[in-house]
């Protein structure tokens, strides 16, 4: 979203609680190895989201024509070409971080900005015509609440956001919930299957 408001010519500011995405790695690869956990940068939280850590796999079971256009975005900042053609398109973790780091480039280069360690606390809106006015934020590093002027907000916030959610629904703002599908995998033992088809 910040990439595509940049490249029509505005400056979105980008709050993300989390870290940069190869600060964030380190910190992944510590819990991962010593168990320490990060509560706002971790494999949910930080540049990249979720998906900087699900191997970079490009899967969808949606048919929208905006698919090829991501995947076009994805190759002009470092992805491999192959993604524009392979029936399951794949990054990998590695390469995506860079990929993430050059999109960061381009919007700081555009005039946006990105406040890493910041978190959305509260929306201020106006008690007239419930239009947004600003945004509190809380910078997590030191502590430091503080407010942002904000005329339009686009929530990007993932399904962990728990405190966010919240937060909104206090303030009364409209949510739906979407729907979702559960799969069911059951494995048999080659034998128990060989029994079941042939017989003893």
């Amino acid at each position: 979203c910040a990439w595509y408001l940049a490249r029509a010519g505005y400056r979105p500011l980008v709050l993300e609680r989390g870290q940069e995405a190869q600060k964030r790695k380190e910190t992944v690869d510590r819990f991962w190895k010593d168990g320490v956990l990060d509560p706002d940068s971790n494999v949910q939280f930080g540049e990249g989201g979720a998906g900087t850590f699900s191997d970079g796999k490009l899967n969808t079971q949606t048919n929208s024509p905006l698919n090829k256009e991501v995947l076009e975005t994805f190759v002009r900042f470092g992805a491999p070409e192959e993604i524009l053609y392979l029936n399951k398109p794949h990054i990998g973790s590695d390469r995506l971080r860079g990929v993430v780091k050059n999109m960061r480039a381009y919007l700081l280069e555009n005039g946006g900005k990105v406040l890493f360690h910041t978190l959305l606390t509260d929306v201020v809106s106006d008690s007239e015509n419930s239009r947004i006015k600003a945004v509190k934020c809380r910078d997590l590093k030191n502590g430091d609440v503080f407010e942002l002027p904000a005329e339009v907000l686009v929530l990007a916030i993932g399904h962990s956001s728990r405190d966010t959610f919240s937060m909104l629904k206090e303030r009364g703002v409209k949510m739906e919930p979407r729907q979702f599908a559960v799969g069911v995998r059951i494995e048999h033992l080659q034998e128990k299957i060989g029994v079941s088809q042939y017989g003893e």
